[in-house]
């Protein structure tokens, strides 16, 4: 939550600074994700890390440090518990295997703020922040028995990185960084899916 705070603040101050505009450019970020559950997503739901996700911004560059668009994604959790006791209604309880998946698609409207772009540097720092909406698809299974449910709420994304370019340009390189996703779910007596992912990739100008 500070880390989401933090990024909509710098950026408010980023938009009221008196920054150089450079020509305009079409940039396309591809990232691996790894995300951690947080919350009542970890203790409920899913505790297990997810390696299964990418991400993809498509940002266009309004001047020389910020840079605005939209943000995809896809991130893929799943868990299956040992056996063990679950209460099914009418004061019974049934011995079964556990099994939860949750796939989260983001659909982001994002800026991302690069307060010393145009300086040269081998490293160059950045913010991101967005909102939107998180598709979800959220299938439970008690062993043979369970379903799935689909929907879409609120999300906002907090994230920090920075990029390493290729060359002087800067126009292409390595980024690495990680986001803070909050993520609305309120069904099932489930609370939310808020997680934080961690990325790497390449970014690089669309011609």
């Amino acid at each position: 939550m500070k880390l989401f705070k933090f990024s909509f603040l710098f950026l408010l101050l980023a938009l009221g600074l008196n920054v150089h505009a450079q020509q305009h450019e079409l940039r396309l970020n591809l990232h691996y994700s790894y995300a951690m559950p947080l919350g009542s997503f970890k203790n409920d739901v899913i505790s297990n890390g997810s390696p299964r996700g990418v991400t993809g911004d498509l940002l266009y560059g309004i001047n020389n440090k910020i840079s605005v668009g939209l943000g995809l994604g896809f991130q893929d959790f799943y868990q299956k518990y040992p056996r063990d006791l679950y209460p099914t209604g009418n004061h019974e309880t049934t011995s079964a295997v556990l099994s939860n998946s949750v796939q989260i698609m983001p659909v982001l409207a994002k800026a991302e703020v690069h307060p010393f772009n145009g300086k040269r540097a081998a490293v160059q720092p950045y913010i991101s922040a967005g909102a939107g909406l998180g598709i979800i698809s959220f299938t439970q299974y008690l062993g043979e028995f369970g379903g799935s449910d689909n929907s879409a709420g609120l999300m906002l994304q907090g994230g920090a990185g920075f990029k390493v370019p290729f060359n002087a340009t800067g126009s292409a390189g390595l980024s690495l960084g990680a986001n803070y996703n909050m993520v609305n779910y309120k069904k099932n007596g489930f609370d939310n899916f808020n997680n934080i992912n961690f990325q790497a990739g390449l970014y690089f100008p669309l011609r």
